[in-house]
């Protein structure tokens, strides 16, 4: 490594500066494939924005790389010395030369005087959050599409008047968008167009919210394994849908605040304010995916609390029709949060839940048998015990499912 490399992050990532081979030997340290960062020069809001071009243009003359914050990346930067700022709560670093390489330690102002400037320090945070900015967007794109969401349709079959606003925002923001394209600047026209926007996006966002809270609360009075298959068959595709809605509205959000960071830059503010800005946007941008997240959490540990249990060999016996489809339903609507926590940038995992087969279960019986055990007959009085009103007709909603499986098949009760 020929030269030393500056290090800045924060919550949503770290950036290195410096020499395009030096960089590429630090990713290799760190064990960071290049293509999992962005190339600061191809950022979006360098290609668009004139007076951005000239407040980052310093750092262009550097090469730079953008490095998304994940937990392997964050404790890969700890692990080399990158260590936070208790006053401003993110880091600086420069990876050294002088024989050894590796982080020389987590550099501060004093130490870097003349090199990093708080208006340079300033100019690079703004620069962090429209690279942040813009991964997630182009990661919620990417989930949107993946499955195939169709959000002006769900919103418009909502009698809610209101909703429907979110249509025109969307176009209000492309308008924008193409402004800033061709012209490198937003007109106050077109600003105080959008003035309101963020606040219509909110309010979907929140009726989303609502709606998936609401889903929650009617999985979690399942009461039975009948009503567990009903309820779980009901809103599987209702989830997806406010899940791409809500996923929207997050990358909505973050189009506007894209083009509220230009709208500052190009109102010429001081360094120090536009590092106030960013903070409150960061922190805004935090509040909204802890809502949605907490929002989700809650929605997963309801799914896992109704499925849990209901593939014991006695429910899959007796409830042939019902109990199979409880599980099947769960897992597809756990893969479906599963992909919407990877597309937030969240750490995610795809809880299972096993679908046990009326053969299997047969099979079981005939060993417990075999066994001379009773513990089967154990699970047979949990099942009658789920509800007074299950005792006297799940046998004989037992013998109606397997007569449809088997054809003729007398109730046994």
């Amino acid at each position: 490594m020929a030269h030393e490399i500056e290090v800045y992050g924060d919550d949503d990532g770290f950036m290195l500066l410096g020499d395009s081979a030096d960089i590429r030997q630090a990713l290799a340290e760190l064990q960071i494939e290049e293509n999992h960062t962005i190339d600061i020069g191809k950022a979006a809001i360098l290609k668009n924005a004139h007076r951005a071009v000239k407040l980052f243009g310093k750092m262009q003359k550097h090469s730079g790389r953008w490095v998304k914050l994940t937990k392997e990346s964050a404790e890969k930067a700890q692990k080399y010395g990158l260590l936070r700022n208790k006053s401003t709560g993110n880091f600086m670093g420069v990876i050294g030369q002088a024989g050894k390489g590796g982080i020389k330690g987590n550099v501060q102002f004093a130490t870097l005087a003349g090199v990093v400037t708080p208006d340079k320090v300033a100019n690079i945070e703004m620069l962090m959050l429209t690279l942040a900015l813009e991964q997630a967007m182009k990661e919620m794109t990417d989930y949107l599409k993946q499955i195939d969401a169709k959000v002006d349709q769900v919103l418009r079959q909502q009698k809610n008047a209101e909703l429907a606003k979110f249509l025109s925002v969307a176009g209000l923001v492309t308008e924008a968008e193409n402004e800033l394209q061709h012209i490198g600047s937003l007109s106050d026209a077109t600003w105080d167009q959008l003035s309101n926007s963020a606040q219509t996006v909110n309010e979907v966002q929140q009726y989303s919210l609502l709606q998936l809270k609401d889903i929650t609360e009617k999985i979690t009075s399942a009461a039975d394994t009948r009503s567990a298959k009903d309820v779980l068959t009901t809103v599987r595709p209702r989830i997806g849908e406010w899940l791409a809605v809500a996923a929207d509205c997050l990358r909505m959000r973050d189009r506007i605040d894209m083009l509220k960071v230009q709208r500052f830059i190009d109102m010429g503010i001081k360094p120090d304010l536009l590092s106030k800005h960013r903070f409150v946007i960061t922190e805004n941008r935090r509040t909204r995916y802890r809502s949605l997240t907490d929002t989700t959490d809650n929605l997963q540990q309801a799914v896992k609390n109704v499925v849990q249990g209901k593939d014991d060999t006695m429910r899959v016996i007796l409830l042939p029709m019902d109990a199979p489809v409880v599980v099947r339903e769960g897992n597809a609507i756990a893969s479906a949060l599963a992909r919407f926590d990877k597309a937030l940038g969240k750490e995610y995992a795809v809880p299972r839940f096993n679908e046990k087969q009326w053969d299997q279960a047969m099979g079981e019986v005939g060993q417990a048998i075999a066994d001379s055990t009773g513990q089967l007959m154990h699970q047979a009085e949990g099942i009658f015990s789920e509800g007074t009103k299950q005792i006297g007709n799940v046998a004989n909603e037992a013998g109606d499912q397997i007569k449809k499986v088997f054809g003729n098949f007398p109730k046994l009760w």
